[in-house]
Parts: structure tokens; C-alpha cells; sequence
């Protein structure tokens, strides 16, 4: 069973991701559809980013409501991803100049970020805290 907690967490990011992914396909279909000078447009591209801050309200709610041990474990992946994220981007930056690669979009900085935050914590909840 789920507790309300967790419970309440799913109901309020699972709607801030379907509001993002709303506002996220409208934004494209606008900027794809429409003439509109610089300032409009930068206002219709970050519109997905309110839905954005939403999930993050949802996430630190859910951070706060639990016990101290969980917020160690939540903190520590996420400092942990972070430095792995930052690490790893200071390094490619280096072979990109080094080895002529692509540039990599900051767009994918923070879903790495997040991805790796998963991968941690799962990674410290099946081998470290067993």
C-alpha cells in the first residue's frame, strides 16, 4: 500500500508532467505555426517551464514529508548526480574542443541530471543500503 504521502506526491507531479507536456507540444505547435517577434516567441518558449516549477514545488514537498534517513538518501543521490552531471559536462567540454565533437544543447543538462539522480538512488537502495 502506498502511503499518503508518496500518494499525494504521484497526483501532484503526474499532473504537473501532463500540464508540461501540454504546454510543451502547444509552445511547439505555436512557434512552428505563428510569425511573432523575438519577445513573444522567448515568452511562448519558456511557458513549459511553469508547469516545470510545479514538478519541483511537488518534489521538495514530498522531500519535506519524509523521515531523515530518506532525506539522506534523497540528498546524497542528488548531490552525487549533480557532481556527476557537472563533471561529466567539464570533461566533454574539454574533448569537444580537443576532438571537434558535437555540442551538446543545454536543454539535456538537467534531464541527465535527473536521470542520473534515479540511477543513484537506485544504485544506493539494491547495493549501498541493503
Amino acid at each position: 500500500m502506498m502511503a499518503a504521502n508518496a500518494r499525494r506526491y504521484m497526483i501532484h507531479f503526474g499532473s504537473a508532467m501532463l500540464l508540461y507536456m501540454a504546454t510543451l507540444f502547444g509552445s511547439v505547435f505555436l512557434l512552428n505555426a505563428g510569425e511573432f517577434g523575438p519577445a513573444l516567441r522567448g515568452l511562448i518558449a519558456i511557458l513549459p517551464v511553469l508547469p516545470g516549477l510545479g514538478a519541483l514545488w511537488a518534489v521538495m514537498v514530498f522531500y519535506r514529508s519524509l523521515d531523515e534517513f530518506k532525506q539522506r538518501i534523497l540528498a546524497e543521490a542528488m548531490i552525487i548526480a549533480a557532481l556527476l552531471t557537472g563533471f561529466g559536462t567539464f570533461a566533454y567540454g574539454f574533448l569537444e574542443g580537443a576532438l571537434d565533437l558535437p555540442a551538446i544543447p543545454m536543454i539535456w543538462v538537467f534531464p541527465v541530471m535527473i536521470g542520473l539522480w534515479g540511477l543513484v538512488g537506485c544504485f544506493q537502495k539494491y547495493v549501498v543500503y541493503r
